[in-house]
């Protein structure tokens, strides 16, 4: 990945530290994700805009999911468990 996708040579590549390399390397897979993000995102709108087509406005996530989509829900605290959170942190507390 580093010569091919990151456009490194072999000097670049060995002069780079390890965890540089690895974040070039997330950086371009992030990269990747948006493009096809958008490109659903445009899909999306041009079945929603085609009415006479299709009666159903779709969602970006009824058209087609991707192996990056995560499940947004949020965990639900409880006021106890979310004052043990506080607690641990005392950086966080509020004087």
């Amino acid at each position: 990945m580093a010569f091919s996708d990151l456009g490194l040579n072999e000097q670049e590549f060995f002069s780079l530290p390890p965890f540089r390399t690895y974040l070039m390397q997330m950086h371009q897979v992030r990269k990747i994700e948006r493009d096809w993000d958008q490109t659903r995102d445009i899909s999306v709108m041009i079945h929603n805009m085609a009415g006479k087509v299709s009666d159903k406005s779709i969602t970006r996530f009824e058209y087609r999911k991707l192996s990056f989509d995560k499940d947004m829900t949020l965990p639900e605290w409880t006021q106890e468990e979310a004052q043990e959170l506080i607690d641990k942190w005392p950086d966080i507390k509020k004087n």
